[in-house]
């Protein structure tokens, strides 16, 4: 899979992955109606505009994504991690969150998940990520995880 930045053309495409990859989770929160699954392209438009937004492509198809940014107090943000559901299991995930990682010039990370997104939390704790606080938001439960950049001295 090659990663690359996402463009503005890439965002309708962006938009249909969100909705197929987000599927699964929002059948584990049939009582509420995740904001991946109705974001508009206007709406990710706007998000995009101020966020590292990057794409997996596979044999030319759009596979993957993530994006970030850095708040305010310098944390680097990391949101919507998707992979084509016919892709998911391959790896793919992690090569995005390791490359958004690298991307966002922050030492501290954050991410979070829901409490039910078991395969989501094995995947961010398999890559060090360790859990910080839990928030309940819109009838969700979420669990938030943070993770320092090694540094290396010499």
């Amino acid at each position: 899979m090659l990663i690359l930045p996402a463009v503005p053309d890439d965002l309708p495409a962006l938009l249909d992955l969100q909705r197929r990859a987000y599927a699964s989770e929002a059948a584990l929160y049939p009582e509420v109606t995740l904001l991946p699954m109705t974001q508009t392209l206007a709406e990710l438009q706007e998000d995009a505009a101020g966020q590292t937004l990057l794409k997996g492509v596979l044999d030319g198809h759009l596979t993957a994504s993530v994006r970030g940014c850095v708040d305010g107090s310098g944390v680097g943000q990391i949101g919507r991690l998707m992979v084509d559901p016919a892709e998911q299991g391959r790896g793919y995930g992690t090569c995005l969150l390791r490359a958004i990682e690298a991307a966002l010039p922050a030492q501290t990370l954050e991410l979070f998940t829901g409490k039910r997104s078991a395969t989501n939390l094995r995947l961010y704790e398999r890559l060090g990520y360790l859990r910080d606080r839990v928030e309940s938001r819109d009838g969700v439960t979420l669990i938030y995880l943070r993770k320092e950049k090694a540094t290396v001295t010499v």
